[in-house]
Formats: C-alpha cells, structure tokens, sequence
C-alpha cells in the first residue's frame, strides 16, 4: 500500500515522509516514539502538576480576546468537570478551529500558579475528534499516548504532534488488521527465550501501545537487542574476513635480548598493566594472524612505551614500522620521544610530514626506500603514492577517530598485511568501545605510573579572574608555566566565545606585561608552532595561549596551571584530554575551568571532572550526558544512533548480543545452518551494505 493513501496523509505528505526514510506501512514499524503522554480526565488535572497531560472533551464555551496580546480560551466538559484552556495566536485564525458542542483532545502542560494556589494550564496541540473515525474508537482506549520526532519537512505540510501521532497509529492499525506478516520476526526463538526477550511483533506493539509503563522498557530492550545483535553479527563478519583475507606476518623471532637492552634502557619500571598490555600485542605478533587491536590508555599512562616496545619486536624481525599522527605537532613530539629510546639502540627514526624541504624529502623517502629507516613517524605524508617502504610490516595509528577509514586502509596498503595497532589517549566507554571497535581486539592500560601526582581541578567563574590571574603569577615567581585555553583563534559574530587571538593581545598588554607570552593554534604552519613549542619547552615562555591544539600528546612536564576559558562548551572527554597536559612533572599541578553562564547540564558535567582524575569514569558520564554520536564530536555517528538503544542501561544486552553474534559466524560463517535461516533473511534483507562479508569471510 501506497502510504499517500492512508488516511491523513495524501501525496505531498508521503513525499515528505519519504524525505526521511518512511515510504511504505513497513517503515512504520521502525518508527519509534519519542515519549509518551498521559489521558486524564479533567478532575485529575491537578496531579499532574510539572507534566503534559492529554483531555478529551465537548467545548461548551469559547471566550473571544479583547485585546490582541490576550489568548483565546476554550471550554472543555468531560462528565468529571470543565477546564478552561488559555490558546495564543491569531484569535481570527484560532475561531474556526473551535466549534460548540464539537469533541477534542487536547495536549495541555499543568503547572503551578506562581500568584495564586491554583494550577496554570499551557496549551500544546490539539485534534478534533470524530465518532465515526476509527482513531477516537480505538487508539483512545490507551492511557498512554505516543508522541513521536517531528522533523522539519513534516512541519511543512502542516502536520503537529497530535496529529503525526493519529497517523502513525492508521498505519500500526493497517498493518495489525490487514498485513500482520509485514511484522517478521529477526530473532531465532532460541535467544528470545535464552534472554527473556519478547517476540518482535509484540515489542512493536507495546512500545507503540503500552498499556502499562513497565511495557515500554520491555519493548525497548528487545528492540534495542535486536539493533545490537545484527550490528556485532556485522562487526563478527567484519573481523572475521579481515582474519581470512591473506596470512598475516608472524614475528616469531626470540625477543629475550630485546627485552633485557630495553629494560635497559627505560628510565623507570614498567607498570604492571604496560606489562599485561606487551604481553597481548607480542602473543598476537607472533601469531600467522593479522593484527587488529586497539590500545586504549588514560593521559600519560605510558601508551608510546609499549608502541616502542612493539615496534622493536617488527624491527627484530626485519620489518619497518610506521607510526601515523593526525596532527604535525604531534608527529614531531613522538619522533623525538622515540628516538630518545631507540637511538642508543642503534636504530633509525625518520620523520615525515607536510612542508619539508625538497631535499631533506628526499633524503628521508630514500631512506625508507632501502629499509635504512626503521621506525617512520609522520602524518597523513605517509601514505601519499611517493613514499615506498622496503619492508613495511607493524602499523600504528595514533588518536585513530581523527582518520578516515581510506587513510587508515592506504597505509596499511603500502606493506604485506601488516599488523595494525590503534592507539588513543581518549578513553571510551566499555559499550561504546564495543560497537565502535568491535571487530578489533582491545587492551587497556587502566594504570599510571606510581609518581604521578593526581592534577587538582576546580570550576571558577567569570568574576574569579582576579584571583585566577593573582595564583597564576605566584605559579610563574616559583619558576613554573601555565596555558590558558580557549575556544576559537579569532572573534566571531555567530558564536559568544572567547577568542585566543583578541584574549592573547588583552592578557600580553595588560594583565600579564612583566611576562613572556606566546600564542599557538591551528591555522598556523607546522615550523611556526614546533617555534612556539620549543620556546615553551625552553623555558623563554612563561604562559602559553592556545586552542584545543595542544590537546594531545604535547609534554612539558614544567607546565602546572591549565586554565580552560568557555569550559562549558567543550565535551568532558575533551576537557580531560586539555588537564592531561599538566600533571607530567614532579609538582602539584592544577586544572581551572572558567564556566560562563553554564546551565545545570553545564554545571553537573564539569563538577564530574572536578571530582575524579579517572579518564574512563569522565568518558562513561560524557556518554551517558551527551549521547554516543556527540561522544566522537558528532551528532549523527553512522551506527551509532539507535532509536531504541540506550548504552547507559543496555551493557547487558550488548555482551550478550556480542556473545551470541560472534559464536554463530564462527560455527557458520555463511549463516546456511537451519536455525540461523531467520537471521541470514533478515540480514540479506535489511544489511546488503555487509552481505559481501560473508562472501569474504
């Protein structure tokens, strides 16, 4: 059935629903509220004070404005009562919606009246009712009324709440009277039962319909295991064809002299956790598997130590490694910390980015051209067609998100199936890591080295600047450095931000003028910001200014003030990120975030980071705040917006759904086996973007 022939559509509204992904009954089902309102009759209006509540009724009374700023007010009796409600607008207009003796629902918020000890009543939407209509037969029988995301293009054609509500539930009733096997089930009964989980037809039903609200959470996580299910049963496939796809290289050679020289060489112990972590790299080197892991670790707990011990394991082997960053900045920093700790070894780091000259380029291509240069540190250089590895076997990609998924497959191109190591400094959350990263292995450096000294963070505010910029200069007189950060590099007329570049000239001509004080960000060249760092360094800075361009990987140990300005307006992982550039050193170091205006969201985020050092507790409350695609800095993140899936509540069913998902694609990889006929249907009919993994696989 054409959905412009359903009753309240028509063709202009299907093609706007079209627009946004509903062009059939079916589509319907995937079609999730996004909360629900309660029926009352109007003797139970006051105890719903601070809620939105839904009365139907008879209007026997309109009352006309006398003025234009005045609402139009409307009677409406139920056997229980009357109850005025106040409508704003057009009064001209709103009078021939409204007629007497006719029935309507209405969407009405109650409140308390801040003058009086009566309740305010706030109008929201309206339908009329009709007895010959199967919407007032029917979906009226429900306590709980769907209330469902009403986008932009169907606001065009004149479609509200109330009204997207009635037609969605002409579709469910369409569906359930006259096509019920549009409702297929994806889940073979064995699970749904294993999990005590509910049929699909009946999830869509009680998530739509709930008679009671418990019915919500049961429909919710049935549906949001099935979302997660066929999501690992790709990620399983995914891992499982990259593991078919050619033999990788086994670096099997004997590393007990390596381990001693490198021993030998580090100025401290490793952790025990650094340890666990080499261990698993070096068992999945040495087998014939291609290596696929992520390295997750906190800020400053010793990531590039185990990198550098990986890379020796390649080098050992005779192979090259390659070690890719996303920014300039941050390929400098590591091409120097891993030369400290090979050089003595007699092994060959090359650096290569963008902006070098000619024949410094070329010397470096030609060394990595014969297998001179063993270790190559660069960014997106890397994996232009010009540059030729001899023997290209161990790849690590650094703060990884900020790649593309073809940068990533073109440096791997450039060797024999190396093995890949993922590495980031921003922890994420244990759900998220799993469906972001599920088709890798993880392992997670969860401790800091013994003397580190946690950073003291606390949230100051606009009229705290004196004493901030007072403590700052006492920091400085006891020989230490500060940054202050801020949100944008130059003023703009959209955004109430702070400028780095205005703030830099304010803090340099007036607050700070006995001091020395430089500027970085992001639109400057590569030389001039290594210029900025290495004066830091040096000590011919006392302060620095800076963007989020320092966010990772820069390592002045001196540095013990970090003052983030706007601190609101960055994502809590990001601001645990900024604090992880101080605390490197031997002394207390401090974090001071300055909020401006922060709304109670605000408010409770950044107490959070003033509460713990912990980067995986910070980045599990970010998630649970922000939501998953806002996690990665973006609002829509693919797979990650589930209508149905809430990663706070849902671990549960995600190691499950994993579990599962993974267990059957190794016992039958082509999904050909009776019991999984339900899921390979399901898959080939709504997963074709993945169908080619089982082929692979």
């Amino acid at each position: 059935m054409d959905i412009k022939y359903l009753k309240g559509v028509g063709e202009k509204r299907a093609e706007a629903f079209g627009k946004i992904g509903i062009k059939s009954l079916e589509d319907f089902l995937n079609f999730i509220p996004r909360t629900y309102l309660t029926r009352s009759i109007v003797r139970g209006i006051p105890g719903f004070t601070g809620e939105n509540v839904l009365v139907t009724g008879e209007v026997i009374d309109i009352r006309y404005p006398r003025k234009s700023h005045q609402p139009l007010e409307v009677s409406l009796y139920d056997k229980s009562g009357t109850v005025n409600i106040p409508i704003f607008g057009k009064s001209e207009f709103r009078s021939k919606q409204f007629r007497l003796n006719d029935k309507f629902l209405f969407w009405i918020k109650i409140d308390n009246d801040a003058y009086s000890s009566r309740y305010k009543i706030s109008y929201r939407d309206h339908i009329k009712l009709n007895d010959q209509d199967i919407f007032e037969k029917d979906f009226l029988k429900f306590r709980y009324i769907p209330v469902y995301e009403l986008s932009g293009v169907l606001k065009k054609t004149w479609i509200r709440p109330l009204l997207l509500s009635k037609i969605v539930f002409n579709a469910f009733s369409t569906i359930f009277k006259s096509n019920p096997e549009l409702i297929e089930e994806t889940i073979p009964p064995i699970y749904l039962t294993e999990n005590g989980l509910i049929s699909r037809k009946e999830a869509v039903l009680r998530i739509n319909f709930p008679a009671e609200l418990s019915d919500i959470e049961t429909a919710r996580r049935r549906l949001s295991f099935e979302t997660l299910f066929y999501l690992e049963l790709i990620l399983a496939l995914r891992k499982k064809s990259v593991q078919s796809e050619r033999k990788g290289i086994s670096f099997d050679k004997d590393i007990k002299s390596l381990t001693e020289k490198f021993k030998s060489i580090l100025p401290y112990e490793l952790t025990n956790s650094q340890r666990k972590v080499i261990n698993e790299i070096y068992l999945d080197m040495k087998s014939s598997h291609c290596m696929n892991r992520l390295l997750q670790g906190d800020v400053g707990s010793g990531k590039t130590i185990v990198s550098v011990f990986s890379m020796l394991i390649a080098h050992e082997n005779g192979y090259q490694s390659a070690f890719m960053c996303p920014t300039e900045l941050l390929a400098e920093q590591h091409y120097k910390t891993i030369s400290e700790f090979v050089q003595p070894l007699g092994i060959r780091v090359s650096l290569l980015v963008g902006g070098q000259k000619k024949k410094l380029r070329e010397e470096i291509l030609q060394d990595i051209r014969t297998g001179k240069s063993a270790i190559i540190v660069g960014t997106h250089a890397l994996i232009q067609e010009n540059v030729e590895f001899q023997n290209l076997g161990f790849v690590i990609i650094d703060e990884q998100h900020k790649f593309g998924v073809m940068q990533r497959a073109k440096l791997k191109e450039k060797g024999f199936n190396p093995d890949v190591l993922v590495m980031t400094a921003t922890p994420i959350p244990r759900t998220l890591a799993m469906i972001h990263y599920g088709d890798l292995d993880v392992s997670v450096i969860d401790e800091l080295p013994k003397n580190r000294i946690p950073v003291k963070t606390a949230l100051r505010f606009e009229n705290d600047k004196e004493k901030i910029f007072s403590f700052v200069k006492e920091e400085i007189k006891k020989g230490r450095q500060v940054y202050i950060i801020y949100p944008l590099i130059e003023d703009s007329e959209k955004l109430d931000l702070k400028s780095a570049e205005e703030n830099y000239k304010y803090l340099k001509d007036n607050v700070f003028k006995e001091l020395k004080i430089g500027m970085i960000h992001g639109r400057m060249f590569w030389y001039e910001k290594d210029e900025v760092m290495e004066d830091f360094k040096n000590r011919k800075l006392d302060i620095l200014v800076s963007t989020t361009v320092i966010e990772v990987g820069i390592d002045i140990p001196n540095a013990t003030v970090m003052i983030i300005e706007e601190a609101q307006r960055f994502g809590l992982s990001q601001l645990h990120q900024l604090r992880g550039r101080v605390g490197r050193g031997s002394e207390q170091s401090y974090c001071i975030l300055i909020g401006k205006n922060p709304d109670e969201t605000s408010l409770k985020r950044l107490n959070i980071l003033c509460e713990t050092n912990d980067g995986f507790k910070i980045a599990e409350a970010d998630m649970e705040i922000r939501g998953p695609g806002e996690f990665f800095g973006i609002r829509q993140s693919g797979i990650l917006n589930f209508p149905c899936t809430d990663l706070s509540k849902d671990e549960d069913l995600l190691v499950k759904a994993k579990n599962i998902a993974f267990k059957i694609i190794e016992d039958d990889i082509q999904l050909r086996k009776p019991a999984n006929s339900i899921i390979r249907e399901n898959f080939l009919k709504n997963y074709k973007d993945s169908v080619y993994l089982m082929e692979v696989a």
